[in-house]
């Protein structure tokens, strides 16, 4: 309960932040908004991920954010509809470190029945090893940064953890359900997969703690089991897209979207590496802390591999380790985007940390409650800096809202302009869809390249106000440039040091366009 109640105020505190939303958080909360605002609950529009995760943020929005105008219309204010968004990935983040505490019983203990208290203080190396989870889970910074944002990974992570829980207690056909709703949240989750076969294969035992080879009818039964759910949810999916009538599917522009379709090149090597690290850091604390502890758990590993190969205990690591390998080499290898958050499904791992500590207790002869508690309390000591600073948006990790913290002062700005006015813009898309409001009279408009916006402007005969809205960091010159040359007149209403606002005035105005 001590470890929840840390949890708990580490998340609430994220939750708590006056930051908004980073661009992808922007796309899935105005989907969501539309859902529980406007009863869009197809979700019409490009959208490139599986629905469940904007299901819940809806239902989040309709409950605790959605208000009834005079008129009877239903309305959500973007701050409002930012804290009920990120409400359930909260809650995520709070279960998944509950789920550690099982999934270490499940992996390394008895999946049947709960360790009795005085176990964890008397038998550090197995019964103490769900406390250590937790509590790294608890104090993760990358947990932590995740637990408060709209973002699909949170519920992921949360509904990956119950699928490996499941399986490590040989129930497969649950873990594939599981896996299922994951696969529903992001189609990332199938990287699973491999890891819950794995698991599945090798979680029978021998009374002493011995590995026992399963038969291969036992492991086919065991794939069928997963898979079927996950083949049910895809096919329900299709059904769902096709029901959307998009001219695009879901599926479609996944695949343009995160297809790397290619490996990396030579001279990608180092800067991806770098950037993985750069991310891996805050795994488990500062860089330092990190890197000790994933020492301690590598160490703990070969000592059990060269003394004791054949422990059911050990083929779990070896698995465990093996996965992350894999996992690794392949975002590194293969050309994904370097997304911090494409870490969050390896946290379940932080398991063979805990299971390092538990391997130096155990090989110097510790066994009593007063140095598992001394050891709970260095961790959180250590951990609970870079944890709070995670939850303070201090760290590099969690999503970048720093360039997005001016958008009030850009939105208040636009909102203020008449009814029907034009705003072109190349940069703030997602951001303006859902800043603006559920019900704007604005028309936000979208050219690919300078030349394309000052022809369509151009050609726009609408008198209404015209707007062109950047952040100051970006090239804007040849923009500019190409508006002037078609002949508008340009006039900056707005610059607060993140954003710019022009006027623009048709070359014709006096001609009344």
């Amino acid at each position: 309960m001590l470890i929840l109640l840390v949890a708990a105020w580490l998340r609430f505190h994220a939750l708590a932040q006056d930051v908004r939303f980073h661009p992808d958080e922007a796309l899935f909360a105005t989907f969501a908004r539309s859902a529980a605002v406007k009863g869009e609950w197809l979700l019409p529009g490009a959208l490139d991920k599986p629905p469940l995760t904007i299901y819940v943020s809806a239902l989040s929005m309709a409950l605790v954010g959605v208000t009834v105008l005079p008129d009877g219309t239903l309305t959500l204010t973007p701050r409002a509809g930012e804290f009920a968004a990120r409400l359930p990935n909260v809650y995520a983040s709070l279960l998944t470190v509950a789920v550690m505490v099982a999934l270490a019983k499940g992996l390394y203990g008895s999946a049947r029945r709960a360790v009795p208290l005085q176990d964890a203080f008397t038998n550090i190396s197995q019964a103490g090893l769900p406390i250590m989870a937790a509590w790294l889970m608890a104090l993760s910074p990358l947990a932590v940064a995740y637990s408060a944002t709209a973002f699909t990974d949170g519920l992921l992570l949360l509904l990956l953890a119950l699928s490996l829980w499941q399986m490590s207690a040989r129930r497969p056909l649950w873990a594939g359900l599981w896996l299922a709703l994951a696969f529903a949240c992001k189609q990332q989750a199938l990287l699973y997969l491999p890891l819950l076969l794995l698991v599945g294969w090798g979680t029978r035992r021998q009374a002493v703690g011995e590995a026992v080879r399963l038969s291969p009818v036992t492991r086919v039964r065991t794939a069928v089991l997963v898979s079927l759910p996950v083949l049910v949810i895809f096919i329900l999916l299709l059904v769902w897209d096709a029901a959307r009538g998009q001219a695009v599917s879901l599926w479609s522009l996944a695949a343009a979207n995160n297809d790397p379709g290619r490996l990396i090149r030579a001279e990608e090597v180092l800067p991806r590496l770098l950037a993985w690290a750069g991310h891996a850091q805050w795994l488990a604390g500062y860089g330092w802390m990190t890197a000790a502890l994933t020492g301690l758990a590598l160490a703990a590993i070969a000592g059990r591999v060269r003394r004791e190969p054949h422990r059911w205990s050990t083929l779990m690591d070896v698995l465990l380790l093996a996965y992350g390998l894999a996992y690794g080499l392949l975002h590194w290898l293969v050309a994904f985007n370097t997304y911090d958050r494409y870490l969050l499904p390896v946290l379940p791992l932080l398991l063979l940390i805990g299971r390092g500590l538990a391997w130096v207790l155990h090989r110097t002869g510790t066994r009593s409650a007063a140095v598992l508690l001394a050891l709970l309390l260095a961790l959180g000591i250590l951990g609970l800096s870079p944890a709070r600073d995670a939850a303070g948006r201090q760290v590099p990790i969690g999503g970048d809202h720093r360039d997005y913290a001016g958008m009030d002062r850009l939105v208040a700005h636009l909102n203020a302009k008449p009814l029907g006015t034009i705003i072109y813009d190349h940069w703030l898309g997602w951001e303006l869809d859902y800043y603006l409001g559920a019900w704007t009279d604005k028309r936000r408009v979208y050219y690919p390249t300078p030349a394309a916006l000052a022809a369509g402007a151009l050609e726009q005969p609408d008198p209404a106000p015209r707007y062109f809205a950047a952040p100051v960091t970006q090239p804007l010159t040849p923009w500019l440039d190409a508006l002037r040359a078609a002949g508008f007149s340009l006039s900056v209403e707005l610059e607060d040091g993140q954003f710019i606002v022009y006027r623009l005035i048709h070359p014709l105005a006096g001609a009344g366009v």
